[in-house]
């Protein structure tokens, strides 16, 4: 299975990386990127990388390395609450986003479509994510309607093309794999491990059955911890 991945530089995406590249049913990886990658990564044969300097432009000839794709997992992003330039993070959060989704819903599905497949899109949104953006907020506020923001638009993709399926990972906190932290207290703080988050990520992206689905901190984390188990 051929699969997109954007955000692979970052602590999230980079373990998805990690892990899509020894999952089995992954046999092409194209990672599309701002910056090159590690040159292990660059050099396995399984990797395509496609450094992308305009995240809302993909040109004929991105398109043809991206086509026959079958999924994405989309971890870039930019939270609000994390950058202090708030038209810079809805720009990386929602244009970049929905600019990727419009062009793969448009280019890439309906040849699978014809092969009676879907091209599902994994989407790494955030716990409390909040869809009604004109809904006053007393905590988080830009982070959470920007998120939703995203949603929306991704759903509504959906709904002119269902073809393309959307999958949406709402995790809590994200913690390091090695963290300190006892597992009792990460279920309890609503936080998740970052393999658990990309083992559940991959698992939706590449063994889901059909239809939309979003999913909370202990969906994600029960899934993840499952599939990790299974390995």
């Amino acid at each position: 299975m051929k699969v997109i991945l954007s955000g692979s530089t970052g602590f999230i995406g980079g373990e998805v990386l990690n892990q899509a590249l020894v999952h089995p049913k992954i046999t092409s990886l194209v990672c599309i990127t701002r910056k090159p990658l590690p040159e292990a990564v660059e050099s396995n044969p399984k990797v395509k990388v496609i450094i992308l300097k305009d995240f809302t432009s993909y040109p004929p000839d991105i398109l043809s390395q991206l086509g026959g794709a079958e999924c994405c997992i989309w971890a870039l992003g930019s939270p609000a609450h994390k950058n202090p330039n708030l038209e810079d993070c809805r720009k990386t959060e929602i244009r970049y986003t929905h600019a990727a989704a419009e062009v793969f819903a448009k280019s890439i599905t309906p040849s699978l479509k014809g092969e009676g497949k879907s091209f599902r899109f994994v989407y790494l949104s955030g716990k409390m994510a909040e869809r009604d953006t004109d809904k006053k907020l007393w905590f988080l506020h830009d982070t959470r309607t920007i998120k939703g923001e995203v949603e929306n638009g991704l759903l509504a993709i959906q709904e002119k093309e269902p073809s393309f399926e959307v999958s949406i990972m709402r995790p809590g906190g994200v913690l390091a794999k090695d963290t300190l932290v006892p597992n009792i207290l990460v279920g309890v703080t609503m936080s998740i491990k970052v393999d658990e988050l990309a083992a559940a990520m991959i698992s939706e992206d590449v063994e889901s059955p059909k239809g939309t689905r979003t999913f909370e901190n202990d969906v994600l984390r029960k899934k993840g911890i499952e599939v990790l188990r299974g390995r």
